[in-house]
């Protein structure tokens, strides 16, 4: 059972009450839920950490359009029913919006007939970018916002380290559609958690430097009705402050032609864990972007200040060298957001 009381602007909820007990609040923002989670995620002590790649479907709860949906999910153990996760969804094209979002949530989990079978309820906020377009014209804009997201999943570990997830999403936003969505997904377990009465093991990490310089080259696609694209490239310099923080500095063009001619500064913190003796690294960052945009809708140009929510993986072929896959989006309040797709070397010295 769900109770709402008052919702007071965007994002603030003055009470809300879940007779499951996930989550009972008075007077907190999503948006400190949203964050304090992040940073509480690289924080928790060692356990069981799994990827997962899903695909399947998504439904307007209120249109019944059905789209394909797609997802990325890395999920920490905390003890052994609990456990955090954060993702990113795409929830495809559903009737005149274009949504997707990324959710970090907290988890109870059980396996109460066979321990290589997983069951688990997970519930968390979840920050969403809708382009929400017009039915019969090339017009659209850009929404930002937070909602909740309520998952269930079942998961099969007897193939170890290749884990199967079935996974169902309720997603429910006040300024914009409902959604259901179920999904399909094959995961790595990345590290394993120690056995009853074994201490975690020390793994000997290959990284040796704390800068990087990566060269990246990329596509870029406008979030509008037609979905045009456009060649970008970056050059980032990165440095790491504390064992799970980076900082980011870099100089991303977006392309070149009309409607995407964007180019500017990005500077971003990051929370970065690594895997693997640290041949692997997974991420999340976000920043300002300082950008001058040629075609911003009008005749002329402007200079703006947007913003960037980023995910990243590298894997270090050697100390000195790796590739980096990045996708950034870029959040702007006059309807030019962007997905920026890229990849490169990274140097490190």
């Amino acid at each position: 059972m769900t109770r709402v009381v008052e919702s007071v602007g965007d994002d603030l909820i003055v009470e809300r009450e879940f007779h499951s007990g996930i989550i009972c609040q008075r007077g907190v923002t999503m948006r400190k839920i949203a964050f304090a989670a992040l940073f509480v995620f690289l924080a928790c002590p060692v356990g069981a950490q799994e990827i997962f790649v899903s695909g399947g479907f998504a439904s307007d709860v209120n249109m019944h359009g059905d789209s394909g949906e797609w997802s990325v999910s890395y999920g920490q153990d905390l003890t052994e029913h609990l456990a955090l996760s954060i993702s990113y969804i795409n929830e495809g094209h559903q009737p005149n919006h274009y949504r997707d979002g990324i959710a970090p949530q907290i988890w109870g989990r059980a396996a109460p007939f066979d321990p290589r079978l997983s069951f688990a309820l997970g519930a968390g906020p979840y920050l969403y970018f809708d382009t929400k377009v017009a039915s019969d014209s090339d017009e659209y804009e850009n929404h930002h916002g937070l909602g909740v997201i309520f998952s269930g999943t079942a998961t099969w570990y007897g193939l170890s380290p290749f884990l199967l997830q079935v996974r169902a999403n309720y997603i429910g936003v006040d300024r914009s559609f409902d959604s259901f969505s179920a999904s399909f997904g094959i995961g790595w377990l990345l590290q394993a958690k120690p056995g009853p009465g074994e201490p975690p093991k020390a793994g000997k990490s290959i990284r040796e430097a704390d800068n990087e310089i990566g060269f990246f080259l990329g596509k870029s696609v406008l979030n509008s009705a037609k979905s045009e694209q456009g060649d970008a490239m970056s050059v980032e310099y990165r440095r790491r402050l504390l064992p799970y923080l980076e900082l980011s500095a870099a100089w991303l063009n977006e392309g070149d032609s009309r409607p995407i001619g964007r180019s500017g500064f990005m500077s971003q913190l990051w929370l970065v864990r690594g895997f693997i003796d640290d041949r692997l690294s997974l991420g999340i960052g976000g920043g300002p972007y300082l950008a001058r945009d040629k075609y911003d809708g009008d005749d002329g140009s402007r200079t703006t200040l947007a913003g960037a929510v980023s995910l990243m993986a590298l894997y270090r072929f050697t100390p000195h060298l790796g590739f980096r896959g990045m996708f950034h989006r870029i959040v702007t309040d006059y309807s030019r957001d962007t997905d920026v797709f890229m990849g490169g070397l990274v140097v490190a010295f």
